[in-house]
């Protein structure tokens, strides 16, 4: 089973910029999260994505998702509400836990070649504009679960400075 660097490496990923847990609850998660490890403060708001592509399915879906910085990681909690995603999957399934590790890139299409030339197929494709934060967001969720745990999940977010291309 390939190690999670090497996987890593050989998708061309950055470091992990994101770590995305599935919770019953978005408040008192992020409640929880601040009292015990001092996480927060948090962003928390209900997102309903424009396009929403669940294993090749047009779907629609509502998350209630809260965000925060814990030092360079977004922590990512999300409450499925509605609709088929793997979101509300994973928490029919397991409940709650860690569903996936984000990575913020500015080459998103080239990843998504990388991804699909390593043999791995897209779990959700989604893209939307985001009011919260004035700009846009793509994000796709592969299927490494089997072999590293969880899913990876590719961003790009229209104002972070890590999604902006890179000068030469």
């Amino acid at each position: 089973m390939p190690q999670i660097n090497d996987l890593k490496v050989k998708l061309g990923l950055p470091p992990v910029s994101q770590i995305g847990v599935i919770v019953r609850d978005v408040y008192k998660a992020a409640d929880y999260y601040t009292s015990l490890f001092g996480v927060g403060p948090f962003t928390i708001y209900d997102f309903e994505p424009e396009q929403h592509i669940y294993n090749g399915t047009p779907t629609a879906s509502k998350i209630r998702m809260g965000k925060a910085m814990w030092g360079n990681i977004e922590l990512e909690l999300l409450q499925p509400l509605e609709g088929e995603s793997p979101q509300m999957d994973f928490f029919l399934q397991h409940g709650e836990g860690l569903h996936h590790l984000g990575f913020f890139v500015p080459n998103f299409d080239e990843l998504c070649e990388n991804f699909l030339r390593e043999g791995f197929k897209p779990v959700l494709e989604a893209a939307s504009y985001v009011e919260n934060y004035k700009g846009s967001i793509k994000v796709r969720y592969w299927d490494t679960d089997k072999i590293v745990g969880v899913l990876f999940e590719i961003i790009y977010k229209s104002w972070l400075p890590e999604c902006q291309p890179r000068r030469a």
